[in-house]
């Protein structure tokens, strides 16, 4: 585009304006280019080879698919509601996360653990309800998440905080194995305070930076890559879904059921126009000449006849009966394939993501599609498993490689890989223990039962049948209670025993027993 001004009358404000207009232009014509890609793909025609890397999609499309699905999540109430039947799905019932306190002579890792759950700035980014259900939402739209876990090499605190899948350039892996990724690259858009004639102000400054991953942390730390820093003490996890092998990211949940949501939406629009349209014709009058469907008319148009009022009375020749609307009619539920491909798209039966199974269909059918559901929020859980035991294996690691940290352990090199592991003191138990509750909605009744009949085998443990138990009955914070009924060294201590023991020492201290006994 080629700015000219105008004779005579060109000033600053004048070129500054048609700059701004360039620039908006330009990014019309990005936002086209974007659009005319996704059209040609709404056509179902895609030329073979014109994606790179086993047609995966680039990071500026991705963006795009992001940010349509999330506009659709906001909009869409049967893509919203597929998104929040997820989320209650996988975290509607909680988690309990554990590790071993430790016995006599060993480190209390779970307190190291629970201290970093209960974190406040942990809890708004990773561990509270409200941040669980973000980043479930964001792996429905976006398809990917990126935590960051910014640790202090002193005291070994781990503190996560998120990153916008928008601010991710790169994701640089090793040459010889594609599933070793080494590094994320970031870019982020912040505003710096600077100092202005009348005062402070803000300046935007773009900053390039490389996160290693959490698995990668050789023993040669170089401080720049490419010219830009590298931030060892910020690992990155990255969490993905729906990537297809040799891709570099994910793609949400609900991308493929964006057209269908859409379509469903625009078929009940047209739906309610048709009824709309039905209804304000209601009746037909007719009448042999002009001057008779005059008189109908007027008696219309005054909303009464020579009768009582909201009747019409008609002369010879003349008649008013209602419309037949017979073969006009279209049933609302001729809409449900478009909602069953929503279904078939975010892995929901139809019947819930319309809210209504007992309408259109039996209790049993609709019970029956929510087994293979269950099999796959079981998958998702196992992936948010998968990640909290990375981000925990973390901070038990930086626990020991700080000097003012609350755990103790050696640091080994493994001679393939050259990648440095930590190993607790001692050789001491480090796993972390997830537990999730059942999907299936069953009498605690049924569970309570189930677990005394099993301990009256004798075969399971004590310890194990009271976290059953308290787990079963969904009582709040399992860990706490645990602690409260096990010993220094994590031994259980039956209650029954232990207020037998308190009720005959209270019966020595008043006297009433004989010490000997």
């Amino acid at each position: 585009m080629t700015l000219v001004p105008s004779t005579g009358t060109s000033t600053v404000a004048t070129l500054q304006e048609r700059l701004e207009q360039a620039e908006s232009y330009n990014e019309i014509l990005q936002e086209s280019l974007v659009d005319a890609q996704l059209a040609l793909e709404d056509r179902g025609w895609e030329r073979i080879g014109s994606l790179s890397g086993l047609d995966e999609f680039g990071k500026t499309y991705l963006n795009t698919a992001a940010r349509r699905c999330r506009a659709s999540a906001v909009i869409n109430p049967l893509i919203g509601r597929a998104i929040n039947l997820r989320i209650a799905y996988v975290w509607g019932g909680g988690v309990e996360i554990s590790a071993p306190a430790g016995g006599t002579g060993e480190q209390d890792v779970n307190a190291v653990v629970q201290g970093f759950l209960d974190d406040p700035l942990n809890r708004a980014a990773f561990t509270s309800g409200q941040a669980r259900e973000e980043n479930e939402r964001a792996l429905a739209t976006d398809g990917n998440v990126f935590l960051v876990l910014v640790t202090s090499p002193l005291t070994g605190r781990v503190q996560v905080r998120s990153v916008p899948f928008t601010q991710v350039d790169d994701i640089i892996r090793n040459p010889d194995d594609a599933d070793d990724v080494w590094f994320i690259r970031r870019t982020a858009t912040t505003s710096r305070i600077v100092n202005t004639p009348t005062g402070i102000g803000t300046s935007p400054q773009t900053q390039v930076v490389y996160h290693p991953t959490v698995t990668y942390r050789p023993r040669q730390r170089p401080k720049t890559l490419n010219g830009h820093e590298i931030r060892w003490d910020q690992p990155i996890v990255h969490v993905t879904v729906n990537r297809l092998d040799g891709w570099r990211y994910g793609i949400g949940d609900v991308y493929s059921a964006i057209a269908w949501g859409r379509g469903y939406a625009e078929f009940l629009q047209d739906w309610a126009k048709l009824v709309k349209a039905l209804s304000s014709i209601a009746f037909k009058a007719t009448a042999k000449n002009s001057r008779g469907a005059a008189q109908v008319r007027g008696r219309l148009a005054a909303g009464t006849g020579d009768g009582s009022p909201g009747t019409v009375v008609q002369g010879e020749g003349q008649s008013f009966e209602a419309v037949n609307k017979t073969g006009a009619t279209i049933d609302s539920q001729s809409g449900r394939p478009l909602a069953a491909m929503v279904a078939s798209a975010t892995d929901l039966p139809v019947t819930m993501i319309l809210s209504d199974p007992g309408v259109t269909g039996a209790r049993a059918v609709a019970e029956t599609l929510d087994a293979p559901t269950h099999l796959l929020m079981g998958m998702r859980r196992n992936l948010w498993a998968d990640t909290i035991r990375q981000v925990l294996g973390h901070v038990i690691d930086a626990s020991v490689r700080a000097p003012q940290g609350a755990l103790r352990g050696t640091i080994v090199t493994d001679p393939i890989t050259g990648l440095d592991r930590i190993e607790l003191l001692g050789g001491q138990d480090r796993t972390i223990e997830i537990s999730w509750p059942d999907l299936d909605d069953t009498d605690p009744a049924v569970l309570v039962k189930a677990i005394t009949d099993a301990d009256a085998t004798g075969k399971l443990p004590p310890l194990l049948v009271a976290q059953q138990l308290m787990q079963a009955l969904k009582v709040d914070d399992v860990d706490e209670w645990m602690a409260k009924v096990t010993d220094d060294e994590g031994e259980f201590v039956d209650q029954a025993d232990a207020t037998a023991a308190r009720s005959v020492l209270a019966s020595i201290q008043r006297g009433d027993y004989p010490k000997s006994a």
